[in-house]
């Protein structure tokens, strides 16, 4: 199939609407596809070429079964109306052999596919589709991948990203050798949790480059993997500025501002973190190995999304989730994302009581906080913050995550890093005297090398509160 399939690109997918991925997934029924093919296809004067294709044709189609006919017709009918247009290419065939008038028109319309032949045609891959939305030629021979990147769009979106990517990679260089130094190494490896995370994989990724899972939930839509190979140019073009802009923030500021997110995850061409998530992997240089729509609670779902469901009490959010299985190409460490966009304050978990529980099964989880808005800090996360602060055996967050009172009060051994500045002026009352008291204790602890919290954007100053349980007795 591949040896065939390389004869076949050369066709222009401007000859009769035929795109190359159709006319490669009809080389899957056609061995005899040559350079001739072209030839009839951009040419219809040219005889010779019709001849000698056709003659190849009659030879192998008589030595088909019948029941092939019937499959084939059945793959290509679409196509039939093209095909007898053009049928008569098919009466220069000569001694060769006569194709009956049905086998005719089913052959030259699966040469055409001028209608389109999904079935045979292979997706893009996710690996490649992860790369070229984060702006990097995933390169190889697939005439879907090189239709992409030799596009203005996507050239122009290459260019845009590249500082911006460039920048990230070196920003999580320093995160990940810090995370070496100062990380627990039995913290690596454990599933970890990141509440209110939007779509930020790099930081957790990077902090954490060996999680078996990683578990994200945020009010953020979950959206699906945009088929790049069967946009129109136009909508490429949206996409592509749309998920820069929505990265804007991460690589400016290594957090996300959740208006923001509102707003630039619900364009018209980019819906949800998919996008974002998948492009984030591609940076890395990850293999995307599936992604799945995931719901651990299908009958509530089924519930609140049926016309009974919406008459009674229900969730202003219905819960959404998506599963990513991924590969580091390096390590061989076959890894895994879930994503679920769920209102997690105490109101609204209400109509999501088997959240909680769900949340307790993961053993002894690591959790990552920054940016979180003080939520925790609030009465309208009491559920959720008495759950991880039960079940987590290590936590690195800023100082918007948990109150630093509730980690010493749950028996945590923290450890501060970097500098502790007054909250910014939206945040200004959730200041925390007891931990400039601990910073002022700890006297020297030095500069974060990385931007981790609200403040960097202000000060250029971070800090981070490292919160390990001790081993059970």
């Amino acid at each position: 199939m591949a040896d065939r399939a390389r004869h076949v690109p050369i066709l222009s997918s401007q000859c009769y609407g035929v795109t190359k991925k159709r006319v490669a997934a009809a080389a899957q029924w056609f061995p005899f596809a040559t350079k001739g093919t072209a030839t009839m296809l951009r040419r219809p004067a040219a005889i010779r070429g019709r001849r000698r294709f056709c003659s190849a044709a009659a030879a192998w189609w008589q030595n088909m079964p019948l029941p092939f006919y019937g499959a084939l017709l059945r793959d290509f009918m679409p196509a039939q109306n093209l095909a007898r247009d053009s049928g008569r290419a098919f009466r220069a065939i000569g001694p060769a052999g006569r194709l009956p008038q049905r086998l005719a028109v089913a052959l030259l319309a699966a040469l055409l596919v001028a209608a389109g032949t999904p079935a045979h045609a292979e997706p893009l891959g996710l690996t490649a589709t992860a790369k070229l939305l984060a702006g990097i030629d995933p390169g190889g021979a697939d005439p879907a991948i090189t239709a992409i990147t030799s596009s203005d769009a996507w050239q122009k979106h290459r260019n845009a990203a590249r500082a911006g990517g460039r920048q990230l990679r070196q920003r999580l260089e320093v995160i990940n050798r810090w995370q070496g130094a100062h990380v627990p190494a039995q913290a690596q490896g454990r599933t970890l949790l990141y509440p209110f995370s939007g779509p930020d994989f790099i930081n957790a990724y990077a902090m954490f480059p060996a999680s078996e899972r990683y578990v994200f939930f945020s009010l953020e839509p979950v959206g699906e993997v945009p088929g790049l190979d069967t946009m129109e140019p136009q909508r490429q073009a949206e996409l592509f500025g749309d998920l820069r802009t929505a990265l804007n923030d991460l690589v400016a500021l290594n957090f996300f501002i959740t208006p923001n997110m509102k707003e630039r995850l619900q364009t018209d061409a980019l819906q949800g973190t998919v996008p974002v998530l998948l492009a984030m992997m591609g940076l890395l240089d990850l293999q995307v190995d599936k992604v799945e729509p995931f719901d651990p609670w299908p009958e509530r779902t089924q519930l609140y999304a049926s016309p009974a469901g919406k008459a009674g009490p229900h969730p202003a959010l219905l819960e959404q989730g998506v599963r990513i299985a991924f590969t580091n190409p390096r390590t061989h460490r076959h890894q895994e994302l879930v994503y679920l966009s769920l209102d997690v304050s105490d109101h609204a978990l209400r109509y999501y009581p088997d959240f909680l529980p769900w949340l307790g099964k993961f053993d002894r989880p690591c959790m990552l906080l920054k940016s979180a808005s003080y939520l925790f800090h609030g009465e309208h996360f009491r559920h959720l913050r008495k759950e991880v602060l039960a079940d987590a055996s290590l936590i690195v967050e800023d100082d918007t995550g948990l109150p630093y009172k509730s980690l010493i009060d749950a028996g945590y051994t923290v450890t501060l890093f970097g500098q502790y500045e007054r909250p910014v002026k939206l945040f200004e009352g959730r200041y925390q005297n007891d931990l400039d008291d601990a910073y002022a204790r700890a006297g020297d602890t030095g500069k974060l090398p990385f931007p981790f919290g609200y403040n960097w954007r202000k000060e250029g100053k971070s800090g981070l509160l490292m919160a390990v349980r001790p081993p059970a007795p």
